[in-house]
């Protein structure tokens, strides 16, 4: 049996992670199986999970720890912890607080 890894991802939709042809769909912050804040996606190969990494471990949401794999829960559950209060800057606005927004009149 291959090694599997279980990602935790905080963009809102997931992603769609691609290595060559092959695609794995990778649950976001909006899924049903949120924890800390993250979208968590189990039994993923560890070859596909070192393939992708490669190619993008330069990315922002790789250095900002957005996404992330680990081989056994625990792990996972630690990081998922660590990155609750990390920002994607994807979270909906804030009608009543002050920022670039500006309220509509009624």
């Amino acid at each position: 049996m291959a090694d599997k890894v279980i990602i935790g991802c905080k963009i809102p939709n997931g992603l769609i992670l691609q290595v060559g042809e092959q695609c794995v769909n990778i649950k976001g912050a909006n899924s049903s199986r949120l924890v800390f804040g993250y979208g968590v996606t189990s039994d993923v190969s560890l070859d596909f999970w070192e393939a992708w990494l490669a190619e993008n471990k330069d990315r922002d949401l790789v250095k900002n720890g957005l996404i992330f794999a680990n081989k056994d829960v625990k792990s996972t559950k630690d990081n998922l912890k660590d990155g609750q209060n990390n920002p994607s800057g994807l979270e909906p606005l804030d009608p009543d607080q002050p920022g670039e927004v500006t309220r509509a009149d009624k």
